[in-house]
């Protein structure tokens, strides 16, 4: 019976939860966190503040950007252009006004969220109270930035007075003035302070221009501490929240992948190790998080973490050692660091966004061979056939039909014309008829068996914080339908952060992550229906009936007469019942709960202690139908025959496939912080600290044959004689993994960790870091167990310098560093591992090695040096960074060639003795092209070359086989590790075949199968990546684009116009198998000289003289389809548009905006197949989405 959903049962019991939660839900769960959250608002809220060499006005802003207070004061009253050094850590807003204003002629005052700057001296206090009697004078109007857009809390004050007013959510703003003659002041964060005379006016609108210098420096987060960009001596990327609120966050490699320079195909700085790990190490919130998963096919795979995208605040990418060394042995590939959202003091932030994505189901077939091709194509084979000429030709023909040689409908369709079975005006009529059917079952299975992608997403979070506790909560819901219709998920993920102020001296982090989902995973392929297909085949016939593939058209006479004789089960396919079959359930379950203590001993030492455990659970039931036709064949499968009746060793029914899958994992840290000021120009920091991991992931899966799923109950089978069966009539068998399956992966490491700045007088910084890492990984002996990381760094601020009075310059700065990162391979170890089983045949057990004793294994080794500039010029419109940098990877756990004596023969074993060097240059360009009240145009620019080259490696591949199909395995010294191998073009020769010159230089139609032919053709990694994005805002529309580009590297066509040959057990010999291929077989070479115009070799059949089986492989292996990948991407456009504040103040909202995006836009490549290689022609994907704050 076909099922749509299938029941998942577990034998234990497993978290149930309702993804599809009711409204009253999610209100409840925000009500509940705005309670516990709080309302209340206080002037004792403790934070930290630092500011060296600061004027009063720059403090002033900068207060007002990282709070929620507005100051409101006469500028003739307060001295803003002082300059003095703050540094206080856990203070309350009044130390900080009071450190401040110290011994100074102003007074200040908190009253709620404003604090009001007032003169000491009584008597001019109460001048401008008499003043005001005699003149008060109302000014009302709006403040708006360039766009229009209003500019809630502006703050607007009489300098006259010293009143003042902040405007509300519209931007509008009521004062009471002095007099008709006095002059008000308008600030706001980030824009030019402007000061203007009333001069009798009641109404003033002003608009206020952007001011890019008073940004505020960047925060650099690294994981262990903060650093600002200014004090830095690594290669840094980082990105905030908003420089990718424009696009679906659908995955954070897409949210990366553009934006980060140097960040391709998931790595950073291309590829530095041969068989370690390739991908970054990812932390979220101070803790390192890693994905790592079993498969099926018992392999390790490493996931992006997960998290709801939507609380990312910040992601700091760290580059070269400076920046990452600190993470020891994981440190080589760069780390991604990624801070979440956190609420501002005294106000209550709720946001919800929700976005829909439909992706329209496309199969392209512009360069498919079509059904009329595919005929004519079988038509040649018949025509030009000897054996189907003269009397003998239809006792052939029926002999192939009896064997089954041929199996497609047109195939069949001519031998049953040639053997008399059926007339030749049917045959020529059926031929047409299937000729003329186009492409009908891709387009079958458009219509049938794929559906057009709907992508839904939900987020709503909340944040608020008091005097002494901080909350954060988010809630995340993904739907997703994809294009196999039977195939879905679902998820919810939901994060909570607290912090909280217990003392003046001690605070406590807590927080958790859960993700809970479900999928279904559609298993029966329709493009690989377990039969011959052609464009002419159906999925459902002309009259409406769903097509059948017949046992009777597959499989010869012999095997039907058994399957009659032995009453076996039916082999017929119909793929339309076979959809719904065997659907794949899984449910996944994560939970991530964390806790950091946080002291302060005094104002420059701090401790931190932070745990954080990791939980994780995968379980999948994949119940295989019996009616299906997978279950059918492996019943079948093992049928023997004994004393004229059939055996059915398998019990016929359904069979369960149950997986599980654990993980958990545990980081503990403790570090002592020390950040001092000395006499205002000597800055000094440190951190030292330890930390210890640990990880293990089980799998496991079992198999249940003969399963009810009505009484939970399975027929018990002897696996010890079934994995001796050989079935009779299909040759079916079973191994030991049908049965069950266990994998245990346990990793663990101790470490202790320091660095160290030193910063003068804002100029000149240097750091450096040692870190120490021990581990289950690696040797025991002390020699590979005490191996540092460590790095080295400076950096110059060349722009001030009191020589350096360059004002189109806004800040220059020269860096350098040098320094060594680990990496490791995690299934790797120093000891011997072996796999073990049950014999069947003489019972015990029995093993195999899979990897020798490794003594002297240690984690790879990579030095990198770099230089780079970071600038600003022209009041930071323009900005960018430019780094080059060398990255050498030593002691790499490369293959080598195994030893003969040692029992391992010629296979191949791995030792670190590997060397692999990186050469790159990075550089991004940011600017303001036009910038006008209204509007705006930004572009940028990313561009990144790398170099990849194989310095050592002691292997060479055996046969030259291994060398074209696993470069990657033995890579060449002098060539890029991902170097692509193949054979020099010869053309066609005057037969139409191909040909590739051999090792002398001689053009051969026959296979070299020398190495010394193979040469090198390039890299399949680009050479050069990069972006271009830009963004156009008019008014309260914005429109975005983000351009990718990859070039340098190259792609094999493995999509070829030249048909296949296959071994065909019938005949004992190869045949040509005639199937869908690339369309450019229509240009083949089909007469003497065509070689002088195509390359596309002749369309050869099995029985010509001409036939060579390896023609096929020297011209997959050829130069010629080697091709080049260089393409460019409009990888997403945005258009965006915000409620006007009218319209906001109707409906009481913060902010409200609408998104309409279209994902994956177009591919432009150097040539059609290269283009459909690299999935060029998928359809775009179109996003709808809303944001919305309250």
């Amino acid at each position: 019976m076909k099922k749509v959903l299938n029941k998942i049962r577990f034998d234990k019991p497993f978290l149930k939860f309702d993804l599809k939660m009711k409204l009253t839900t999610l209100f409840l769960l925000t009500t509940m966190t705005v309670m516990q959250a709080g309302v209340s608002y206080s002037q004792k809220a403790k934070m930290s503040f630092n500011a060296s060499d600061m004027t009063v006005g720059k403090i002033i802003e900068k207060i007002e950007y990282t709070t929620n207070y507005r100051f409101v004061y006469n500028v003739r009253s307060v001295d803003l252009d002082r300059k003095i050094d703050v540094r206080l850590n856990d203070a309350s807003m009044e130390t900080i006004l009071s450190t401040i204003f110290n011994n100074t002629g102003t007074d200040f005052k908190i009253s709620g969220s404003h604090i009001i700057l007032t003169p000491k001296k009584a008597p001019a206090e109460k001048t401008v109270v008499a003043q005001k009697v005699a003149e008060d004078f109302i000014v009302k109007g709006k403040v708006t930035d360039e766009k229009g857009n209003p500019l809630v809390g502006a703050a607007i004050s009489d300098n006259g007075s010293g009143r003042g007013v902040q405007t509300d959510f519209n931007g509008e703003f009521q004062i009471i003035a002095v007099s008709k003659e006095t002059t008000l002041a308008f600030a706001y964060l980030g824009y030019v302070r402007q000061e203007i005379k009333v001069a009798g006016r009641s109404v003033i609108n002003v608009v206020l221009k952007e001011d890019t210098l008073e940004l505020g420096e960047v925060i650099l987060t690294t994981g262990y501490q903060n650093i600002s960009s200014e004090q830095a001596t690594g290669s840094f990327s980082n990105l905030k929240a908003k420089d990718f609120q424009e696009q679906r966050l659908s995955s954070l490699n897409k949210i990366l992948e553009g934006r980060i320079v140097g960040y391709q195909n998931g790595k950073i700085r291309g590829q530095t190790t041969m068989n370690g790990l390739t991908t970054p190490l990812y932390v979220i919130d101070g803790f390192p998080i890693e994905n790592t998963k079993f498969t099926e096919n018992f392999n390790l795979v490493e996931n992006l973490p997960n998290l709801n995208l939507e609380d990312i605040e910040t992601i700091t990418v760290l580059k070269d050692a400076a920046a990452s060394s600190i993470y020891g042995s994981r440190a080589a590939n760069g780390v991604v660091v990624i801070t979440t959202k956190k609420a501002k003091a005294g106000k209550t932030n709720i946001s919800f966004s929700s976005n829909l994505t439909v992706t329209p189901y496309r199969n392209y077939t512009g360069n498919l061979t079509d059904a009329g091709d595919i005929i004519s194509l079988e038509k040649g084979w018949a025509d030009a056939n000897p054996s189907l000429k003269g009397a003998n030709a239809s006792t052939y023909a029926k002999s192939l039909l009896s064997n089954a040689i041929f199996t497609s409908q047109g195939m069949q369709t001519l031998l049953n014309g040639y053997a008399g079975n059926i007339s030749q005006t049917d045959m020529n009529n059926r031929l047409n008829q299937l000729g003329s059917q186009g492409y009908r079952y891709y387009d079958d299975i458009a219509r049938y068996a794929k559906r057009d992608q709907y992508f839904i997403q939900h987020n709503v979070s909340l944040g608020k914080a008091t005097e002494s506790n901080t909350f954060n909560a988010s809630l995340t819901y993904k739907g997703n339908k994809f294009e196999d219709r039977y195939s879905d998920n679902q998820s919810v993920g939901i994060n909570l952060k607290n912090s909280t102020d217990i003392t003046s001296w001690l605070s406590l982090d807590l927080g958790t992550y859960v993700n809970y989902g479900e999928s279904n995973t559609q298993t029966y392929n329709a493009f690989r229906p377990q039969f011959k297909t052609q464009m002419y085949n159906q999925l459902v016939n002309d009259d409406g009936t769903n097509f059948t593939s017949t046992a009777a058209s597959r499989y010869n006479s012999f095997t039907l007469q058994s399957m009659k004789t032995y009453g076996l089960y039916s082999m017929d396919i119909t793929p339309m019942d076979e959809l719904g079959r065997n659907i794949n359930e899984t449910k996944n379950f994560l939970n991530r709960t964390f806790a950091k203590f946080n002291v302060k001993f005094n104002k420059a030492l701090t401790y931190n202690a932070m745990f954080q455990y990791e939980y994780g659970v995968d379980r999948g039931s994949l119940i295989r139908e019996k009616d299906s036709y997978d279950v059918r064949a492996t019943v079948n499968g093992l049928v023997t025959i004994a004393n004229n009746k059939a055996v059915y060793n398998l019990p016929y029914g359904d069979i369960l496939k149950e997986t599980n899958q654990f993980s958990n994992a545990y980081n503990f840290r403790q570090q002592l912080n020390f950040d001092q000021t000395f006499n205002n120009v000597h800055e000094v920091t440190a951190i030292a600290g330890m930390e210890i991991r640990h990880s293990k992931i089980e799998y496991g899966d079992n198999t249940r044959y003969g399963w009810d799923e009505q009484t939970l109950s399975y027929t018990p089978v002897n696996q010890v004689d079934l994995l001796k069966v050989y079935g009779s009539v299909f040759s079916g068998y079973l191994g030991r993994n049908n049965f069950s399956a266990d994998r245990e992966l346990v990793n663990r490491y101790v470490s202790f960790y320091s660095t160290g700045g030193y910063t003068y007088d804002r100029r000149y910084s240097l750091t450096g870091s040692l870190r120490w890492d021990r581990s289950n990984l690696w040797g025991t002996n002390n020699k590979y167990q005490n191996k540092p990381t460590w790095s080295t760094g400076a950096a110059w601020n060349i722009d001030k310098e009191s020589f350096f009075a360059v004002d189109w310059i806004n800040s220059l700065k020269l860096r350098a560093s040098y320094g060594i990162g680990g990496n490791v391979a995690k299934d790797a170890a120093p000891y011997l591992t072996a796999t073990y089983y049950a014999n069947p045949n003489v019972g015990g057990n029995q093993g195999y090695v899979n990897q020798r004793p490794n003594p002297e294994l240690s984690w790879e080794k990579t030095t990198t040096t770099n230089i780079g500039v970071d600038f600003s010029f022209f009041k930071n419109r323009l900005s960018g960074t430019f780094d080059v940098y060398n990255k050498k990877g030593q002691d790499l756990l490369s293959n080598s060639n195994g030893v003969p004596t040692e029992g391992f023969g010629y296979s191949t074993y791995k030792i670190n003795n590997g060397e692999m060097t990186n050469k790159g240059i990075e550089t991004t360009l940011r600017g303001t092209i036009v910038k006008t009240p209204s509007f705006s145009w930004d572009a940028s620019v990313l561009y990144a070359y790398n170099k990849n080259k194989v310095d050592f490696v002691k292997v060479a591949a055996p046969v030259y086989y291994l060398q074209l199909d696993y470069p990657s395995a033995y890579p060449r010294v002098g060539n890029d590790y991902n170097t692509i191998y193949g054979y020099k073009w010869a053309g066609l020769n005057a037969k139409g075949l191909p040909q590739v010159y051999n090792a002398k230089g001689e053009k051969v139609i026959y296979n070299p199968a020398d190495l010394n032919a193979i040469n090198d053709y390039g890299s399949t990694v680009p050479t050069h990546s990069g972006s271009f994005h830009t963004a156009v805002n008019y008014k309260n529309f914005s429109l975005s684009a983000l351009f990718i580009y990859e070039l340098g590297h190259k792609i094999r066509n493995t999509f070829l116009p030249m048909l296949e040959n296959n071994y065909s057990n019938g005949l004992g010999t190869y045949v040509t198998d005639i199937t869908t291929v690339n369309k450019n077989i229509v240009n083949r070479w089909q007469k003497p000289g065509d070689e002088a115009f195509t390359n596309v070799p002749r369309a050869v059949y099995e029985y010509e003289a001409d036939y060579i089986s390896d023609s096929r492989d020297i011209y997959r292996y050829a130069d010629i389809n080697i091709l080049d990948a260089s393409n460019i991407r409009l990888s997403n456009v945005s258009l965006a548009y915000r409620l006007p504040s009218s319209v906001l103040k109707t409906v009481k909202l913060q902010d409200v905006r609408f998104n309409l995006n279209a994902e994956n836009v177009f591919t432009i490549a150097k040539s059609r197949d290269a283009k459909y290689l690299l999935n060029g022609f998928q359809s775009p994907s179109l996003v709808f989405g809303v944001n919305i704050n309250f």
